[in-house]
């Protein structure tokens, strides 16, 4: 096993990646599987088998983040998810989504990772090696500190790092870019892109509708705890934050508190914010992360406009 995992972090090394002089080595294949070894250590994949989802494509477009400066577009996800298959990488088989061979990345919809990749992946060891060898090999510098911050990995030991963590400033936001992109995923993830005061959900095979919301102000906290986070749509992320509605801690739950006096609202199809008045937050019963209630301590006592 040990020759077969050497082996493979040598392949993942050499991917055929194409580069240019403006963007440099093409991300897209890395990144796809950092994807890919984050999904196999949470245990969202227990088999060889992946399909394109649009939870995979969450994943890849939260990784995009940090390396968006030096590409300037859009992720395009079934670019890797197609080639990686090909002859050069035969980092898995492509299939359609009825089983049989796909030649396009129009129709690759399904893919069984090489067995012998599938046996090193499920090993701690090789996936935290696989991952540093990921970002050593095709990311800059600057991405680097973002992608180590993203994934709590040790920074490369490098002289172009240490000269940019001699500016102070630059090395913060390429800190605060890993912690973000890190924020946002695990709680959407967490949340099953859920809104936990609306129990709505809507999803593309490219977009999602809820926004990763930090309950204790994260310009007064700098708090990126994943404890301190929320999943909600554009419209209950804006009443929060405005302090029209909070949630305190009861039974077990976290009960949805209405600030009723403050207001006044009106549709066609009585759905309203009163509606939600004393009910629970729509957390997953799965979900690994809650909410800490000191959060919600504090964004009662500084935001809440109801009566405590």
């Amino acid at each position: 096993m040990m020759n077969e995992c050497n082996s493979w972090l040598n392949r993942l090394c050499n991917l055929n990646v194409a580069k240019s002089e403006n963007r440099g080595r093409s991300p897209h294949k890395p990144l796809l599987l950092l994807c890919i070894i984050d999904m196999v250590e949470e245990g969202e994949i227990i088999t060889p088998w992946i399909r394109y989802s649009p939870v995979l494509f969450f994943r890849f477009q939260s990784y995009w983040e940090t390396v968006y400066e030096r590409q300037q577009n859009k992720p395009d996800m079934r670019l890797p998810f197609h080639a990686l298959g090909g002859e050069r990488d035969q980092v898995w088989t492509r299939y359609m989504d009825d089983g049989t061979p796909s030649r396009s990345r129009e129709t690759t919809r399904l893919c069984c990772i090489d067995e012998s990749l599938w046996i090193c992946l499920k090993d701690a060891s090789f996936r935290q090696e696989a991952r540093l060898r990921l970002i050593t090999t095709y990311f800059t510098p600057a991405e680097q500190i973002s992608l180590c911050e993203k994934l709590k990995l040790p920074e490369p030991s490098t002289a172009e790092i240490a000269a940019i963590k001699e500016n102070a400033e630059t090395y913060k936001i390429r800190l605060v870019k890993g912690r973000d992109a890190r924020f946002r995923s695990i709680v959407l993830l967490n949340y099953k892109f859920t809104c936990v005061l609306t129990g709505y959900s809507l999803n593309t095979t490219k977009e999602n509708i809820v926004v990763a919301a930090h309950i204790h102000q994260h310009s007064i906290s700098g708090n990126d705890d994943p404890r301190n986070g929320l999943a909600l749509t554009p419209d209950a992320h804006w009443m929060f934050d405005r302090g029209l509605w909070t949630a305190e801690p009861r039974d077990g739950k976290l009960i949805i508190l209405i600030a009723k006096d403050h207001f006044n609202e009106s549709s066609p199809y009585n759905r309203t914010l009163l509606d939600y008045h004393e009910k629970p937050l729509s957390i997953p019963d799965d979900a690994k992360i809650r909410p800490h209630p000191k959060h919600f301590e504090w964004h009662r006592k500084n935001r809440f406009l109801g009566l405590l």
